[in-house]
């Protein structure tokens, strides 16, 4: 059956609701709590198990660390199969510790990421490609973004890029890629940033549909053809905005996998999006979300 790959970023996720964001050297205590697995691609990946009712993979680092066993049950939990491609590594995977000042509806991480864990790509873990229509890449692990992204290039396989800020790995990735949604933050060298630069220059590395995300304000987007416009997003008070961007990765993944246009699938990735952030953490939206209707999968 037809689904998806997700390759990149999998951590614990330590979600604290406060009112406004503390003081220096103070103590609060929080209004509610969020624990869960966490990350670009493996929070992606959650929403498009739940939208789809298929288990896409996630090829991801997490070893046998404890830690590393309360994001598997919890990826296992949502329907996603991670694939471990450190399966016996000792050490911690990522942490990130964040607050929410549910006041302002923002959010302030505090993590290591990845950068400190070496994910090598290995061609006898591609299989989940077989499969899949569409792979997304968040550039985390660079050796496993190339290593996926060319495979899925020579298979047909549409390849989605998480475009967050800018990285190294980007330079030889996004040759490879087919559609990428990116970050307000997201800047290419040599240039000062604006849409239409990223736009150009995206185009011109070979990337045929671009996307530029920017909060609660209109979505703009891009294609080779010379093709622009922007995409309204919907309006809702706003608790927690974490993850926010990833859901929306996850569920356009989902909408294009099951045939809508890049324009159609990002006008309903957004509206999920935007639902996600009434709620505190990148689960609760799931809890209050009609299930999907069996004829969209």
């Amino acid at each position: 059956m037809a689904t998806a790959v997700f390759v990149g970023l999998a951590t614990l996720d330590i979600a604290y609701a406060v009112r406004r964001y503390p003081a220096e050297d103070s103590k609060t205590q929080a209004e509610d709590q969020f624990l869960g697995a966490g990350g670009p691609a493996a929070n992606a990946a959650v929403a498009y198990a739940f939208l789809s009712g298929r288990s896409p993979a996630l090829i991801t680092a997490l070893g046998e660390h404890q830690l590393a066993q309360t994001i598997r049950r919890d990826l296992d939990r949502y329907g996603v199969a991670p694939v471990d491609v450190t399966p016996d590594s000792a050490e911690r995977p990522p942490v990130s510790s964040i607050v929410v000042a549910t006041e302002s509806g923002t959010r302030t991480i505090v993590s290591l990421d990845g950068s400190r864990i070496s994910a090598p790509f290995d061609r006898s873990r591609l299989g989940p490609l077989r499969d899949a229509v569409v792979v997304l890449v968040d550039g985390h692990y660079p050796d496993l973004a190339l290593g996926f992204a060319t495979a899925a290039r020579e298979t047909g396989v549409t390849v989605v890029l998480d475009a967050g800020r800018w990285r190294p790995v980007h330079a030889e990735l996004l040759p490879l890629v087919d559609i990428a949604i990116c970050s307000s933050g997201f800047t290419p060298p040599g240039i000062s940033g604006t849409p239409a630069e990223v736009f150009d220059d995206l185009h011109a590395r070979g990337v045929y549909q671009v996307a530029i995300t920017q909060g609660d304000k209109p979505i703009r987007y891009s294609e080779a053809e010379q093709v622009t416009g922007e995409i309204v997003v919907p309006r809702t008070p706003a608790v927690d905005t974490l993850g926010a961007g990833d859901i929306l990765h996850g569920a356009f993944c989902h909408y294009y996998a099951a045939g809508q246009s890049f324009t159609d699938a990002l006008r309903a990735a957004a509206a999920v999006a935007t639902e996600s952030c009434a709620y505190l953490g990148t689960r609760e939206w799931m809890r209050q979300h009609p299930r999907p209707d069996q004829s969209t999968r």
